[in-house]
């Protein structure tokens, strides 16, 4: 009796520790979140954080922000382009990757991986320029660039996580009189959803590199400035908005992460 009090003691005490370690490292990814939010906020909303930070950086430049466009306005469109192709691409991705892993589309499974492997050897320039003369001048061929070569990491991880599931959940959700539709609902994408989601993440990191080429072809975003300080050999201005990027990748990251920890609770 003493000896099975002792055992259940020490998994209670395991037990506290690891949930308190699990707090510890939520509460420190929390504040790492709230920090690059405040960094990014300050930077992108007052022009004096960013004039002052680029001339430490790089006294000898006379330029420290776009002539035309403000920093704030080039992020909000940046955002907007990258979070409406990794939705579109999160939509379809995850469609398709339910479509080719149930029964009736398991035969077309390898052609459509094959398909979307086949478009990922395209850079999103390339489709840019053969969207062009269809779509025109602005944010449209980006849109298509960005959602085609974004779709790959989402679709590939939405197969890979409903063939991961185990095909005992499968049998118990049978057994228990589940419909197909049920089965997937209920039993499957739970199951499948950590590795999706790892897919999103991908993709939204992608497509935020990436979007920066949308200013070639009058789509705006952050490309603006990066491509106007190429254009005058201004170094201040191609880091002013390489600064936004990866702060934009580090706050999204870490979102994801507190996403993949609420999930897993």
């Amino acid at each position: 009796m003493g000896r099975c009090a002792l055992k259940l003691s020490r998994k209670s005490a395991e037990a506290s520790s690891r949930i308190k370690g699990e707090d510890a490292s939520l509460a420190k990814r929390l504040f790492v979140l709230a920090f690059l939010v405040v960094l990014l906020l300050l930077f992108i909303l007052f022009e004096q954080v960013q004039t002052a930070t680029l001339s430490l950086i790089f006294p000898s430049e006379g330029e420290y922000v776009h002539s035309r466009k403000t920093i704030l306005e080039m992020t909000g469109e940046h955002i907007s382009l990258t979070l409406l192709a990794t939705a579109l691409a999160a939509l379809v991705g995850i469609l398709i990757g339910v479509g080719v892993t149930r029964k009736g589309g398991q035969d077309f499974q390898v052609l459509i991986m094959r398909l979307n492997a086949f478009i990922q050897t395209f850079p999103p320039s390339a489709v840019i320029i053969l969207a062009y003369p269809v779509l025109g001048f602005g944010w449209k061929p980006a849109l298509l660039a960005l959602f085609l070569y974004s779709l790959f990491p989402i679709l590939g991880n939405t197969v890979v996580g409903f063939q991961g599931v185990a095909p005992a959940v499968k049998e118990s959700a049978r057994g228990m009189g589940m419909t197909p539709l049920q089965q997937l609902w209920i039993a499957e994408f739970p199951q499948a959803w950590p590795m999706i989601l790892t897919g999103i993440r991908h993709s939204y990191i992608l497509n935020l590199g990436t979007a920066a080429i949308a200013a070639v072809i009058g789509g705006g975003g952050l490309g603006t400035i990066i491509i106007s300080g190429l254009a005058l050999r201004n170094s201040a201005l191609v880091l002013s908005g390489t600064i936004v990027i990866s702060l934009l990748a580090f706050i999204g990251e870490q979102l994801f992460l507190l996403l993949s920890h609420y999930i897993r609770a």
